[in-house]
């Protein structure tokens, strides 16, 4: 951190002295014409530093380090969160593929048995929704996180679904192999930190509103709670043009990658929110070094009780597939 004051006020320069030896942090003092700049050095990310913006006579205060650490590629260089039976995410391109909502358990299996077939490992589907509106469908709650239980078990594969109230969290546990934290409770500290304490492999969506910052130190609450099983989602960002459901932010991927030692996956069916763009949006993530994506597919989108307009169908879900796996091949980075 670097604290820059005016130049003529020996009385702020006390005032930030005393703050500073009160806080244990190392200091220089390095008097200029016109402004006096004052390099700390401690740990930042425990103080709060708007305390010193706040001084009357402080120019500016400038963060050098992040305010993170165990996030970040220092803490480690890469990580591989490990679902068991063989699947993981961080070493190799994996999908997490299914519809928005479990709608029942004949459904569901159509849906599993078409993922299943072309190899897909990871079966998602909401079974607590947050929607906007009352009136929306709501969820099938605990019986559709039975029904996604009993489905992927006849399948063979991992089930990933949205937790939306620490009450559930013991029910979570017991069924769902990896759970999801959506954007909205991403700023939802508490739940943040139960789920660290859990051990569980989770997926942690990006909310619409977040920076970067604000996302890994979310990440961050759950990483000192214990628990490294985590993944990144980026989903896009609120935006004033109404064309997609949001701005999707690819120049994320390459930066959370570059930061951070956790996978990173991309949501194009929230992030775009148009079926039709989702494949191209796809190939791009792949090509920026994305670690897998979260498609929301099914059998017929037009009557999904949920997001049909944002999920593919059978067939688009096989192109993706298709495209993807050569695209990754090229790269040397085979799926699954």
């Amino acid at each position: 951190m670097i604290i820059v004051l005016k130049r003529d006020r020996q009385e702020v320069l006390e005032d930030v002295r005393s703050r500073l030896m009160a806080g244990g942090f190392q200091y220089n003092v390095l008097e200029g014409v016109k402004y006096t700049v004052i390099p700390v050095l401690g740990d930042l990310t425990t103080s709060d530093i708007s305390r010193f913006r706040s001084i009357d006579g402080v120019d500016k205060v400038l963060r050098i380090s992040s305010p993170y650490y165990m996030v970040t590629k220092e803490y480690r260089p890469k990580s591989v969160v490990d679902l068991g039976d063989g699947v993981t995410i961080g070493n190799n391109f994996q999908f997490i593929a299914g519809p928005c909502s479990v709608e029942g358990e004949e459904s569901f299996d159509r849906i599993a048995a078409f993922l299943s077939g072309l190899g897909v490992k990871l079966l998602r589907g909401g079974t607590y929704k947050m929607r906007s509106s009352p009136y929306s469908f709501q969820g099938l709650g605990d019986e559709g996180l039975r029904i996604m239980k009993r489905v992927a078990k006849r399948y063979g594969m991992k089930t990933v679904s949205e937790i939306v109230d620490l009450r559930s969290l013991d029910f979570f546990l017991e069924h769902v192999d990896m759970i999801q934290v959506g954007a909205r409770n991403m700023y939802n500290f508490t739940l943040m930190r139960e789920l660290g304490k859990s051990g569980k492999p989770l997926l942690i969506k990006r909310a619409p509103s977040a920076r970067l910052e604000d996302f890994l130190l979310s990440v961050e609450y759950v990483l000192l709670e214990g628990n490294e099983q985590v993944v990144l989602c980026e989903r896009g960002s609120i935006s004033f043009d109404d064309a997609s459901r949001n701005a999707v932010n690819m120049a994320a991927i390459p930066m959370l990658k570059d930061i951070s030692h956790l996978p990173v996956l991309l949501d194009p069916s929230h992030g775009v929110g148009v079926a039709r763009y989702i494949p191209a949006v796809s190939e791009a993530a792949v090509l920026l070094g994305a670690d897998g994506l979260l498609i929301e597919v099914h059998f017929d989108p037009s009557n999904a009780l949920s997001d049909g307009f944002q999920s593919v169908n059978f067939e688009q879900f096989s192109r993706i597939f298709e495209r993807t796996k050569k695209i990754q091949n090229c790269l040397g980075n085979p799926c699954f």
